[in-house]
């Protein structure tokens, strides 16, 4: 893990040190496009294909497509949105010619496995 975690590290100093060299665009909350995709309930579990919808933000305004990383930001444990406060990542990204993806997090927001947060439900929060 210690390796993986250095070399995160470095490719993000390394994305942030040329970024400094482009202009930030100015990313606005108005250019992601809310989505959603069929997710597996049960990741473990092979036989079982259960989805739900799960939703998602992406802006591919600044995108390229051939050479252009993808720059998510995972919300954490709360219902999610695209807020002004957290677009300096997405400026960074944009710069880089990056896809720009928010990502909410299962059982949070919009992104319900099920119907309601029984033991059995909840078993899948994970």
């Amino acid at each position: 893990h210690m390796k993986t975690t250095m070399f995160l590290a470095s490719a993000m100093l390394a994305a942030i040190a040329s970024a400094s060299a482009r202009p930030y665009p100015d990313i606005q909350v108005d250019d992601f496009e809310e989505k959603t995709f069929d997710n597996l309930i049960d990741h473990m579990n092979y036989q079982d294909t259960r989805t739900y919808k799960q939703r998602y933000w992406i802006n591919d305004k600044y995108w390229n497509k051939e050479t252009g990383p993808v720059f998510i930001y995972i919300c954490g444990e709360y219902r999610c949105s695209v807020r002004e406060d957290r677009l300096f990542p997405f400026m960074v990204g944009g710069s880089q010619d990056a896809l720009l993806l928010v990502l909410e997090h299962r059982f949070y927001g919009s992104s319900q496995p099920f119907d309601d947060w029984s033991l059995d439900s909840l078993e899948y929060l994970n």
